[in-house]
């Protein structure tokens, strides 16, 4: 079974089982110190968020939070402007250190070592490893290549239903394949994951597709969590922030295992700033469009067959996803292997501008007249 995590040994509790460390992008300092790059000098299409960067507005508010005080521990006024962003009440949403974050308390709350957990993949790894230090069980259902990743929606809805699992995890656009599913589908399999528990729906990357739905309706069930990230769409990486929706007895206990301070002053103040940012957000998906419409048309110019990309960010079959990762960074120029995912073949690129993405596609073109590229019908 692939794996986009890898396993650590076991925590010493038998409630939390292995712990698993997960694979993320982003630059490694440490890769890049025996490299002899500096971070400034590396263009990165490994890491899917905002291709514009922070507003200055956001940045401005995160260095005029005050650091001496303590962090509101509900992160109320940030919990405040979001319900009204969203539509719903203070007391349906929570806030969190990443979404990721989210995922784990989700987990901790819903699942234990009698507990089932359906994951369709491949995905997110910080699903299975929340999933995996609870001790539940862990069942994929993995999309095909020949399907364009695209999961079969009548046999998947018998095979939740006939699981039972407690929670099933969905990514839409699903991370790394970037396949967007529609309203009718996502409530198909939001109805089968409720026949026996929860769906926890990760809505990270929706900010970035040209015409999205809206999925806030599918939390009146009782049997759906909203996950989403202002780490993707305002480009927060380095302060962590994101944040679940969800009924309010959910949204509880969530909160009830959450820590105290867990979102600091600075992501506060990022966030409420980043709220007020909507015309940010607007050009980024300008940008995501442009550079996602260049680079398909270029890999196919070049030879190479990418999966059509209904996110900000596309992956593409590259025959060794390590190897050319490798040889792309002696370039400077760091894109995602997608080995975790259980894709060895295959690389994510996310979407940057322009000017990026031609020196990316100029690199690849190197590569591959060094041989770098084989086993891909060249």
């Amino acid at each position: 079974m692939a794996r986009s995590c890898t396993r650590l040994g076991n925590t010493g509790n038998p409630a939390l089982g292995d712990r698993m460390r997960v694979v993320h992008g982003g630059l490694d300092e440490a890769e890049l110190y025996h490299l002899g790059l500096d971070r400034e000098q590396v263009l990165d299409f490994s890491s899917s968020i905002n291709p514009l960067g922070t507003a200055d507005s956001v940045r401005n508010a995160a260095l005029s939070a005050d650091l001496a005080a303590y962090p509101d521990r509900q992160s109320w006024r940030l919990r405040v402007a979001l319900a009204t962003s969203e539509g719903i009440r203070p007391n349906e949403v929570v806030v969190g250190n990443g979404s990721a974050e989210l995922i784990h308390l989700i987990a901790q709350n819903y699942l234990n070592a009698t507990s089932r957990c359906l994951i369709l993949a491949p995905t997110f790894g910080e699903y299975e490893a929340a999933a995996a230090q609870t001790g539940a069980e862990v069942v994929h259902l993995r999309a095909r290549q020949e399907d364009g990743f695209r999961w079969p929606i009548p046999s998947t809805v018998t095979r939740i239903e006939q699981a039972r699992p407690d929670l099933v995890f969905l990514c839409n656009p699903n991370n790394p394949t970037g396949v967007y599913l529609d309203r009718i589908t996502v409530t198909r399999l939001a109805e089968a994951a409720g026949s026996s528990g929860l769906l926890v729906l990760d809505d990270a990357f929706v900010p970035f597709v040209t015409t999205p739905w809206d999925t806030r309706s599918l939390i009146d069930s009782g049997k759906v969590i909203l996950v989403r990230s202002l780490t993707k769409s305002h480009a927060l990486a380095g302060v962590r922030l994101g944040y679940a929706i969800a009924r309010e007895n959910i949204i509880e206990k969530i909160e009830s295992l959450q820590y105290t301070w867990s979102v600091n002053a600075i992501a506060q103040a990022a966030g409420l700033a980043a709220l007020k940012e909507d015309k940010h957000v607007e050009r980024a998906r300008e940008v995501v469009g442009e550079a996602m419409a260049y680079l398909r048309d270029e890999l196919l110019r070049i030879g190479l067959f990418p999966e059509p990309p209904d996110a900000n960010f596309l992956i593409v079959d590259v025959g060794d996803g390590a190897r050319v990762r490798e040889a792309l960074l002696h370039h400077a120029i760091a894109v995602r292997d997608c080995t975790s995912f259980g894709l060895p073949g295959y690389i994510r690129i996310a979407a940057r501008p322009l000017v990026e993405c031609k020196y990316l596609i100029a690199a690849l073109e190197k590569i591959m007249a060094e041989g770098v590229i084989t086993g891909v019908n060249l």
